[in-house]
């Protein structure tokens, strides 16, 4: 977003809080207020004035979740979007947390891309927009909140295997995920769906894990059989994540198989056409190449935003679904944001223009 925002941080720890401003801080046109004593706080709070609110679930004088009770009992305060930090959130923490109006609750440590990309989404949200505290794995007859916050870390566990095992960045697929999800939200897809492809597109090269580390970690260009053992890696995937009960990972499993599909049928690994590639592959497919192409390679120097989207336009309806492509550009500022908040470390002098 292009216009500024603050975000109070609260935490009685002081290097924490420190750590915590660093991270936020980063993030564009965001200014920070910290606090390390919550009955100041508290008695401060007709004074109080920021967009977001990101508070530790414990403190010795008035915890993270009385506190988020306090500042939504404020008229002017109670549409602030708050963001809980918490140790090990169980089904307790889980449910005090949604009955004190809090949008979101994320374990500790805290993943540094994670809280970004989390305070993006909610300072994006309406100032009268309804606060959505459930855990985004959450569906009709959702099981227990234990269970979605172990979902939770089960998939995290699982995004960091594949970025250990690929030779690519992390944080790359962390930005498939935002793109994703810019993108369905630009397609008009339920709320539901644009949160699920958020957690399942990390997971899109999950597949690589099973490579060999010949193939895997080589720089050069891959002959045809190791072109073949590449391709594979999209079944490997499937077979990793498929039957499992979560709405999530089902469509996780649908990503990994399919984001290599291409509209004219010209992809792997199944050769779909068109809208017989799931609505999930055709949105990752688009995002995974737009990251890869504006990202530094060890084959490759990062290319323009603006040269990215040039060959995404004209590939489209060959490559890509044309649909899928015209949502993406649409949400042309809110990409640049990611690529700015997410960029990676040698990647600083990538031109985005």
């Amino acid at each position: 977003m292009s216009e500024k925002f603050s975000v109070l941080i609260v935490d009685d720890n002081r290097t924490n809080l420190a750590l915590m401003d660093m991270l936020i801080r980063k993030l564009p046109g965001c200014s920070t207020l910290l606090q390390t004593d919550t009955n100041a706080l508290l008695a401060g709070i007709d004074r109080l004035d920021f967009d977001l609110a990101v508070l530790v679930c414990r403190m010795p004088q008035a915890d993270g979740i009385e506190v988020a009770r306090r500042l939504k009992a404020e008229p002017r305060l109670r549409n602030k979007p708050i963001l809980l930090a918490a140790d090990e959130p169980d089904a307790t923490t889980w449910s005090r947390a949604t009955e004190a109006g809090i949008a979101e609750v994320m374990g500790k440590p805290i993943n540094p891309v994670d809280l970004r990309g989390r305070i993006l989404n909610l300072v994006r949200q309406p100032a009268t927009a309804t606060v959505t505290p459930a855990s985004p794995w959450d569906e009709p007859a959702a099981p227990p909140p234990e269970v979605t916050a172990r979902e939770e870390e089960y998939l995290s566990a699982l995004v960091r295997v594949a970025g250990c095992r690929d030779r690519e960045t992390p944080l790359h697929n962390q930005r498939v995920a935002r793109y994703c999800a810019i993108l369905a939200h630009n397609l008009g897809l339920p709320e539901e769906f644009c949160r699920d492809i958020r957690h399942a597109a990390p997971l899109h090269d999950i597949g690589k894990a099973g490579l060999s580390d010949g193939v895997l970690r080589k720089t050069g260009l891959l002959t045809p059989e190791e072109r073949r053992e590449m391709e594979d890696h999209t079944r490997i995937g499937h077979e990793l994540l498929q039957g499992a009960r979560s709405r999530v990972f089902r469509m996780a499993a649908e990503i990994a198989l399919t984001h290599h599909e291409r509209w004219d049928g010209s992809g792997y690994p199944q050769r779909l056409r068109g809208e017989k590639i799931p609505l999930s592959g055709r949105i990752a497919a688009v995002a995974d190449v737009f990251d890869a192409l504006t990202s530094v390679r060890s084959y490759k120097t990062s290319w323009s935003l603006g040269n990215a989207f040039n060959y995404l336009h004209d590939n489209a309806g060959e490559q890509f679904d044309p649909a899928c492509v015209a949502a993406f550009a649409s949400g042309r500022e809110e990409i640049d944001e990611v690529m700015r908040a997410m960029s990676d470390p040698e990647d600083d002098t990538a031109d985005a223009a």
